[in-house]
């Protein structure tokens, strides 16, 4: 039983996270959703795994707008969940700001070595936003 409620808990987490990036991905082109990123940044700052997964997709809709949180979301990628849910979603909402969250590089990078799948794939693609020169090159064992 406790087999089937962690797999069952790790295609909740996948299928909340699927939801929240569709959602986020509805409001591209707009030039960034209003949004209070000092309260959402307050949010993350808290307790509440699910209220803190909220705000990172709120502040990914904010895009560039919500740089003033990426020192939070970088706390964030420290988090210990299991699931990476945390993780993923600050690695994407720093994705969502772009450039101005190249000060979360060096923190992503720790991330590519993530024991959850999603959440080094997340953080190949949100370092290729922030800024591309930073993707580590893949081995791809031509080299001889």
């Amino acid at each position: 039983m406790k087999s089937f409620t962690k797999h069952f808990n790790g295609l909740v987490s996948v299928v909340v996270f699927a939801l929240l990036l569709a959602v986020a991905g509805c409001n591209k082109g707009g030039g960034g959703a209003k949004v209070d990123v000092s309260a959402q940044v307050a949010i993350l700052n808290g307790e509440d795994k699910d209220a803190k997964v909220d705000a990172c997709a709120k502040l990914g809709e904010a895009g560039e707008s919500a740089a003033d949180a990426v020192p939070a979301l970088i706390g964030l990628l420290a988090d210990k969940g299991e699931d990476g849910l945390v993780r993923r979603m600050a690695a994407y909402t720093l994705g969502q700001i772009g450039p101005k969250a190249k000060a979360a590089v060096p923190a992503l990078k720790l991330l590519l070595g993530d024991p959850v799948r999603e959440v080094v794939t997340q953080t190949l693609v949100s370092l290729r936003s922030i800024d591309p020169t930073s993707v580590p090159k893949m081995d791809d064992g031509s080299a001889k």
